[in-house]
């Protein structure tokens, strides 16, 4: 029994300080519109889709931080009678962030960091099926606004932009995310 006492009472006095920084966490998710830019030698255009993204950050002071994350920027399909190509792309991200408070209730925020772009490829032709995954590094960076509802859950909107997310035989693709979610701090 003292043991297990013993046991409790360490436990918990090296858990007080992971406690007390656990206030500078905060966790969120986003949803907004995705613009995926397709360009090479034969093909061209543009197309939104609904994306979305989740991220956990820490605050370092007030004004820095880091943050990491996913994103889910949506998949184009494109296709002709019984061929089809479709392409979907996602990432993962980490960033350092600047907070700049106006007053007690709004802030505005940048990101700068490098994002691991996945892009997976399918080809359907008559008679011939192919997938390809492609992952692309890029900077990335953002740019967004933060309403505190209370002392835990803000309301943010923001822009980021992932640069390519593929480069190959010519053709290059390009995402960017703007979205609005909400963010809980610990």
């Amino acid at each position: 029994m003292k043991k297990q006492l013993f046991s409790v009472v360490v436990g918990a006095a090296l858990a007080f300080p992971l406690f007390a920084q656990a206030e500078n966490i905060y966790v969120g998710a986003n949803v907004g519109r995705s613009e995926l830019k397709l360009s090479g030698d034969e093909v061209s255009g543009k197309e939104n889709k609904t994306g979305f993204k989740v991220y956990a950050g820490y605050d370092f002071t007030p004004n820095f931080g880091a943050e990491a994350g996913y994103v889910n920027f949506g998949k184009l399909k494109e296709s002709e009678g019984k061929e089809s190509l479709s392409m979907e792309t996602s990432a993962f991200y980490a960033a350092a962030t600047a907070t700049l408070p106006l007053n007690a209730e709004f802030s505005l925020f940048a990101k700068a960091g490098v994002t691991q772009n996945r892009t997976k490829v399918k080809l359907n032709l008559v008679g011939f099926n192919a997938s390809e995954s492609k992952n692309k590094t890029a900077a990335l960076f953002g740019i967004g606004a933060a309403y505190n509802i209370n002392k835990n859950l803000s309301a943010v909107a923001e822009y980021e932009n992932f640069g390519k997310t593929l480069s190959q035989d010519g053709m290059k693709l390009k995402a960017d995310l703007l979205s609005i979610g909400l963010r809980y701090k610990f």
